[in-house]
């Protein structure tokens, strides 16, 4: 999803929620990143993905709709595989 593609506000939240998660990729996959501001991230990410999930968001082509099908939603163990 690209920025200049927004045009409802569900797609604002799938846009903010896929920023969110491209930090917390970054962050999970630093050996030095600090665990509290990763573990904020996380927290950020699960509640947009949650507030998606329930206003039933079309997450197709984002980051989310992963996290959504694959990880049953949850942020903390999709970002697991970015830890070193």
């Amino acid at each position: 999803m690209h920025k200049h593609d927004i045009s409802t506000e569900g797609q604002a939240l799938a846009y903010l929620t896929d920023c969110t998660l491209a930090t917390v990729t970054s962050l999970a996959s630093k050996k030095s990143a600090s665990k509290y501001e990763t573990r904020r991230h996380i927290a950020i990410a699960q509640q947009a993905i949650d507030w998606m999930r329930e206003l039933k968001t079309d997450v197709t082509r984002t980051r989310a709709a992963e996290i959504i099908t694959d990880y049953n939603g949850s942020v903390e163990a999709w970002a697991d595989q970015f830890r070193p």
